[in-house]
Formats: structure tokens, C-alpha cells, sequence
């Protein structure tokens, strides 16, 4: 058996998250899984959404303080118990994109032969000129690291695996291009039962229309710009709910959110479902996705949307791999209040056939049951080098 630490951050529904918990569920039994993941002190959260699902299937699920934290000595002093503890990994897998560096240099420390570092994201940093100026610098340090200390890199897309590692890395045996995935087949099994009974408790009307989004409440996601087209369209006479599920990192935005479409006269019209366990569902309870994010490392959850049959109006912060072919996605270039307006109210509602959508994106290479075929062959590969 083939053992495998993962390093993460919290287990929450995040993209790479899910991925990796699709992953999980699929693997053979030829590879075992543990779990270390990071967490800020000052959060003062450790435990994440998947936390019990992981424990439940077997696997052992340690806790660490993230590196700045603890410091760089002790992080290794810290990570090399954790080893210890749980009997040392045949490959330790990292998912944690800038950190990745201090964490391989750890592992490699810790006496783990085969370490995989994995960008999930092309990372590019926001916020002010200072906090842009401390990420990339950390950044330059951290590649540092990868390359003396990691042995394999892997990342959702050729830009994320440049944005991480030096190109002299990418060689042909020791990286890949793993594409970040969805389970196809949750989405097909879902039955028109349990979406009519979700779309029950929104209270609609024969032609009501249903907006939606998935993802954490956290301001980048721009949730308040969909309150503002909401306003648009009702001002149209068009009737509609908007719902929307997710984490509430930011319970400041969340407020904001209420209080703008409270204002907007939007309340009785705007449903939160907080984290949802049946993404598939609530997913294909929708008939619009709007994605105004401002930047998405990904952005699985438009692959989710196709995966429903669910059309998309998406800002350009999402990359153009997410779109499938299918002829459901619809991008915004700029914030202009009328395109969007006329992008989400002119979408066609009727579903694309899910078997023609999973197909699809079976092809391009995005289910996650393919990816786990392929990640299992990549670990034996490694571990038989």
C-alpha cells in the first residue's frame, strides 16, 4: 500500500478542496491517505467541513499552526513529530501554493523520499502595493524551496505550474498538468425530486427565475454586485430569486450583502443557504450561475454549473479553461451594469442534456473519477522510480 500525506489548509468547500475529497472517495485501495492541515492561530479554527468525512474513510487527520506563525525552525521541528506520529509517508502531496516551500523543505527534512508540490491556482496577488510587494517576495523565497526540496510538480494548468516552479523543472517526468475536476457522475445522479423539493422552499411562481451562486461570502467573490443587477432586473419587471450558498468567511460582507439588497427592497427575494452538503443539488436548482469574482485561481464552480446543465454569465477573473464548449458560459470583460442585466435575463433557460455536458467534460479532461485513474497510475510511477 502506497501511503500518502496530504498538506492542506482547512478542509472546507473550496475548489482544491473538493477536488481532493472526489479523489478521496475514488481511490483504490492500493493507496492510503492522512491529512495534515495548516491553520492560523489567530482564527482560532482548525476543524473544516470534511474534517469527519476524512476520519470516517480511515484516514488520520493532524493539525499544525501555518508556518509564519510558528516560525520556520519550529514549523520543521513541529512537522517532523507529526511524521513521527503518524509513521513516515511514502509521498507527501502539498497543496498549498506559495507556502509549498517551507512545507517540502519540512517534509525533505523529515526523511519523506518523494514530495509532490501542487498549484492549484496562477497566482496572482491583490490587495494594496505593500501586501503585493510581501507575497511576491515571499513568493521568489519559496520557489527557492520548491526547487531545491520538491521532487514533483504538478498544477491545474500550465499557467499555475509556471506561476509556482522555474521552467527548468517542467520536465516531462516530473511534472503534470492534473486539471482541477468535478464528479461527473454526482451531477447525473441527481433526481428531479430532490431539486424540485429545494426549489420548493423558494417559494416560486410559475415564471420566477432563479439566480444563483456558489462559494465563500468573502468580498473578492463580489456578491454585491449581483445585489446591484438584482435591483436592474427587478426594476424590469422580471420576476426572480436569488440564492446563494457558502461559508460566511467574512460575516462583515455577509451583512453587506443583506443590509445593500434590504435597501434594494431585495429581501424577500434573496435566499442564503449557508455551506451546503449537496452542492449537485442546489447546483441544479438553479437557472442562472452569476460569477462576478474578481479573481478565481480556477474556479471550479463553473465547471460545477456545466456539470448541472446550468448557463453562466462569468467575469473575466475566472480563467477561459473553464468554459467546456458547451455553449453555457457567457463572459463579462468589464463590470457594466446593463451587459450584465442583459447577459442574465437572456441566457436560455431549457438544461443541456447531462449525459451530452458529463461527455464533455469527461473529454477535456475535468472529471474528477478520470483524474483519480490517473493520480493513482502517478503514484505508483513515482513510488517504482
Amino acid at each position: 500500500m502506497i501511503k500518502v500525506l496530504h498538506v492542506t489548509g482547512a478542509m472546507n468547500r473550496g475548489g482544491a478542496e473538493v477536488m481532493l475529497m472526489d479523489i478521496f472517495r475514488n481511490i483504490s485501495k492500493d493507496v492510503h491517505f492522512d491529512f495534515l492541515v495548516n491553520h492560523k492561530k489567530k482564527s482560532g479554527i482548525t476543524s473544516g467541513d470534511f474534517d469527519e468525512e476524512i476520519k470516517s474513510r480511515g484516514a488520520q487527520i493532524k493539525y499544525i499552526p501555518v508556518q509564519w506563525d510558528l516560525g520556520i525552525k519550529r514549523y520543521c521541528f513541529e512537522f517532523k513529530k507529526i511524521i513521527d506520529e503518524l509513521g513516515t509517508p511514502d509521498i507527501v502531496h502539498i497543496h498549498l501554493n506559495a507556502k509549498s516551500g517551507v512545507i517540502a523543505m519540512a517534509a525533505k527534512k523529515a526523511g519523506v523520499q518523494h514530495i509532490i508540490v501542487h498549484a492549484h491556482a496562477d497566482l496572482k496577488f491583490r490587495g494594496s502595493f505593500l501586501s503585493r510587494l510581501v507575497s511576491t517576495l515571499e513568493l521568489k523565497f519559496q520557489k527557492i524551496l520548491i526547487a531545491k526540496y520538491g521532487d514533483y510538480y504538478w498544477g491545474c494548468s500550465q499557467e499555475a505550474n509556471l506561476s509556482l516552479f522555474y521552467k527548468h523543472l517542467l520536465t516531462p517526468l516530473h511534472s503534470a498538468v492534473i486539471n482541477n475536476a468535478v464528479d461527473v457522475k454526482e451531477f447525473q445522479q441527481v433526481s428531479k425530486d430532490e431539486v424540485g423539493a429545494l426549489r420548493l422552499t423558494y417559494n416560486l411562481q410559475k415564471d420566477t427565475i432563479v439566480f444563483g451562486n456558489i462559494g465563500r461570502v468573502v468580498r473578492h467573490k463580489n456578491v454585491l454586485f449581483i445585489i446591484e443587477i438584482l435591483n436592474e432586473i427587478k426594476k424590469a419587471n422580471i420576476d426572480f430569486v436569488f440564492v446563494f450558498a457558502g461559508r460566511a468567511d467574512d460575516p462583515t460582507y455577509l451583512l453587506e450583502i443583506n443590509n445593500k439588497a434590504d435597501s434594494y427592497g431585495l429581501k424577500e427575494r434573496v435566499i442564503y443557504l449557508d455551506v451546503r452538503d449537496d452542492v449537485p443539488v442546489v447546483m441544479s436548482s438553479f437557472d442562472v450561475f452569476i460569477g462576478p469574482a474578481l479573481k478565481e485561481g480556477f474556479g471550479l464552480v463553473a465547471v460545477e454549473a456545466q456539470a448541472a446543465g446550468v448557463p453562466s454569465v462569468l467575469y473575466k477573473g475566472f480563467p477561459r479553461s473553464v468554459d467546456m464548449g458547451l455553449n453555457l458560459v457567457n463572459f463579462q470583460d468589464t463590470f457594466d451594469l446593463d451587459k450584465w442585466v442583459k447577459a442574465c435575463t437572456s441566457l436560455k433557460l431549457k438544461r443541456t442534456d447531462l449525459d451530452v455536458v458529463g461527455n464533455a467534460i469527461i473529454a477535456k479532461g475535468f472529471d474528477s473519477r478520470t483524474n483519480t485513474n490517473t493520480i493513482e497510475k502517478m503514484y505508483k510511477k513515482i513510488i517504482n522510480e
